[in-house]
């Protein structure tokens, strides 16, 4: 089934949380979503041009979270926003960036991309072996290829119900030929075929990521936000 293309932009952020994090009952963060967990943020804010959505971590006091909650407004104040979760916890990671979603249609992919599969895990050996092992959740995993190895894939960095969030690696030496976009539009695809919702994220530093994103015509929906603690209280949210 494919997923609506008229979604709001608060109904992609919704998607996006979902897809990035996990949730307790009351809707506040517990760890990345990804095989092993992770440290989620302390605060984790989405910005639309239709307003926004902030998230806590689980361990935040109430009166923590009701003081975050006042300085959360748009235009953030981030430096206040830094020092109030400082109070908690030391501030180990701060992220800002651009998020997209995708045209109801792409244009076709190049030939030299190809889906990897248990078959064909082969062609990662040279550049993202790490990558072969984790096939089954990061999937679909599109690959441009250049004789028996990819040197460029788009894979799941994180999958849920209705959404999937984009992950995307170009081998050094290979970079700057188009080869992570061609990727990039064999993978939407896939995840478009399977019912969920493809999602590009990066940081506002991460040029070469946002070319990608203006040469693929994706359309941005939001600004991600999060402050992450260099310490958690549950062992086993520790990155």
């Amino acid at each position: 089934m494919i997923p609506k293309s008229n979604l709001s932009p608060m109904e992609l952020l919704k998607i996006q949380a979902s897809t990035l994090y996990t949730f307790n009952e009351h809707q506040r963060l517990l760890s990345i979503n990804e095989p092993g967990g992770g440290q989620a943020p302390a605060i984790f804010i989405g910005m639309t041009s239709a307003g926004s959505l902030t998230y806590y971590h689980e361990q935040l006091p109430p009166n923590l979270m009701d003081e975050l909650g006042k300085d959360s407004e748009l235009p953030l104040d981030i430096p206040k926003l830094i020092r109030k979760v400082e109070t908690f916890e030391p501030v180990n990671h701060v992220w800002m960036g651009p998020a997209y979603a995708f045209p109801e249609t792409s244009d076709e992919w190049d030939l030299k991309v190809q889906l990897i599969g248990h078959e064909q895990r082969y062609l990662l050996t040279e550049y993202f072996p790490e990558l072969s092992a984790h096939l089954h959740e990061k999937s679909p995993v599109a690959a441009y290829v250049i004789g028996d190895s990819a040197v460029a894939v788009c894979c799941s960095a994180r999958v849920s119900i209705h959404g999937a969030e984009a992950s995307l690696y170009t081998a050094p030496g290979y970079r700057g030929h188009g080869y992570a976009a061609e990727t990039v539009k064999c993978w939407q695809y896939y995840v478009k075929e399977r019912g969920r919702m493809p999602i590009y994220s990066t940081s506002w530093d991460n040029l070469a990521s946002q070319h990608v994103a203006r040469k693929l015509g994706l359309i941005q929906f939001g600004v991600d936000f999060s402050i992450t603690t260099l310490n958690s209280r549950k062992g086993s949210d520790v990155q």
